[in-house]
């Protein structure tokens, strides 16, 4: 049987979803972002590039809803997921888009994993993280955001659908430490790294 996701309902915004990605992706892995010598006018370029996209998913979201697997396939979906994660400069819609994500979870059209992606970065703006998910890029190493009841991290990142963390904290290094430029859009200012992408 032909899996639902593999034609999405609306390729369109999943192409653009996607686009957005890639084109941040490319911006934080030119040059200049890569030695760490972009100017001003780079980094004011690359937040307006992220408020941009904030607003194009806020409304995606307020017309679909959270754009899921039926709507905008996994990639496509992936992307926004990218998009939410961005957008630290609005953490009230970030808890938003969380509760969606939470419902599109419930109802199949989203992964667990990508919901535990998402409530770690809501939480990492007032307190420890609870799946270990969001790492900092500090002084060329990859550190991970404080974590609740470490001891049992493994645990609840298996409940959710993710490795454990040292294979995905091995995974990050090799991506943002090994190559040319970070492997997953970069973040304006101190924030924290994401790394589980898609993940089950």
């Amino acid at each position: 049987m032909t899996s639902l996701t593999a034609y999405p309902a609306r390729a369109d915004i999943a192409q653009d979803l996607i686009g957005r990605v890639e084109a941040a992706r490319r911006t934080w892995r030119a040059p200049a972002h890569v030695r760490g010598a972009a100017t001003a006018d780079d980094v004011e370029a690359a937040h307006n590039a992220v408020l941009a996209d904030t607003q194009a998913l806020r409304r995606l979201v307020t017309k679909h809803g959270w754009p899921g697997r039926c709507l905008v396939g996994d990639s496509g979906s992936e992307a926004a997921l990218t998009i939410a994660l961005q957008a630290d400069h609005d953490p009230a819609f970030q808890k938003t888009l969380l509760r969606m994500l939470a419902e599109a979870s419930r109802r199949g059209d989203a992964t667990t994993a990508q919901w535990a992606r998402l409530h770690d970065r809501c939480l990492v703006h007032s307190g420890p993280q609870e799946y270990g998910t969001q790492y900092w890029l500090c002084d060329g190493r990859i550190e991970l955001h404080p974590v609740a009841d470490p001891d049992g991290l493994d645990k609840r990142r298996a409940d959710v659908g993710l490795p454990p963390q040292h294979e995905q904290a091995a995974l990050l290094a090799r991506h943002h430490l090994a190559g040319p430029g970070p492997a997953v859009t970069a973040f304006i200012g101190p924030a924290p790294v994401t790394s589980e992408r898609h993940a089950a």
